[in-house]
């Protein structure tokens, strides 16, 4: 009976997921299942706070859509078809099982809107990105990593409930020309011109957060390098434009997901 059982489950999962299938594009889908991996991704390589973190991504051919994590899923539950579909207004878009937050919805659709150019976003609050974001210095540029951002990270003042969509607009007008930003207490904001992109940069980041509180918790004097030197290294390993799904770490990432996560294409 429990064989039974859990196969009736997996069959009724499995005719879920090609409902969901037939209902969208063929580009559509293959971003639903990139931006699935993406979220088994962070939550492989970052501890994360619980529901509450989330990645979008435009919907090919539909630049007034965008696709985002269901507000009652861990990352390491995302798959192609619980992704729920928003419009630029933070409306929900088809007919779905699932939705998104209003922290979700509003904070990309605010974001997107404001940023044609911006194709996909990843917010976090993650150990790391959180201390950051609670010193007054912000990020410091003590690793090659934290040097890709040198003098490239928007700061967010923690003043109005970002969850709304009047917060969520203030927190775009904040994020201007850049694509990353820190929000105050809160945690981190990371824009790409592509998924992998939004991804490959998060991921930068966070390390160089944990390297930066790893190294103010050793109670001993910082090398801080020469600002030309951070200048140089921002401008070249910090351009946007660069990351795409033929990206080394992009593709080594999709086939560890392939080979952890097999799920998330459902």
């Amino acid at each position: 009976m429990v064989a039974r059982a859990k196969q009736k489950h997996v069959t009724s999962r499995a005719a879920r997921s090609r409902t969901s299938r037939a209902k969208v594009s063929d580009a559509e889908w293959q971003a639903r299942c990139e931006l699935a991996a993406a979220h088994r991704l962070v939550a492989h390589f970052v501890f994360v706070d619980l529901t509450y973190n989330h990645i979008s991504v435009r919907v090919p051919g539909e630049p007034g859509h965008f696709l985002v994590k269901a507000d009652n899923v861990f990352m390491e539950q995302v798959t192609a078809s619980n992704l729920v579909k928003y419009d630029l207004d933070g409306q929900q878009v088809g007919t779905s099982e699932y939705k998104a937050s209003p922290a979700a919805y509003n904070l990309h659709a605010a974001v997107l809107k404001a940023r044609p150019d911006i194709h996909s976003a990843v917010h976090t609050h993650s150990p790391a990105n959180l201390a950051v974001s609670a010193q007054q210095h912000g990020l410091l540029p003590l690793t090659q990593q934290a040097m890709r951002f040198y003098n490239r990270i928007a700061y967010y003042p923690n003043e109005v409930d970002d969850t709304t969509r009047e917060g969520a607009d203030q927190l775009a007008a904040a994020l201007g020309p850049h694509w990353v930003m820190l929000l105050e207490n809160h945690g981190a904001l990371v824009c790409g011109t592509t998924l992998p992109e939004a991804y490959i940069y998060h991921h930068f980041f966070e390390l160089a957060c944990r390297a930066q509180i790893g190294a103010l918790a050793g109670s001993t004097a910082l090398i801080l390098p020469d600002p030309a030197v951070c200048a140089a290294r921002a401008a070249k390993f910090g351009r946007i434009g660069v990351y795409n799904s033929a990206s080394r770490d992009w593709v080594a990432g999709m086939a560890l997901v392939e080979k952890l996560f097999p799920d998330y294409k459902n």
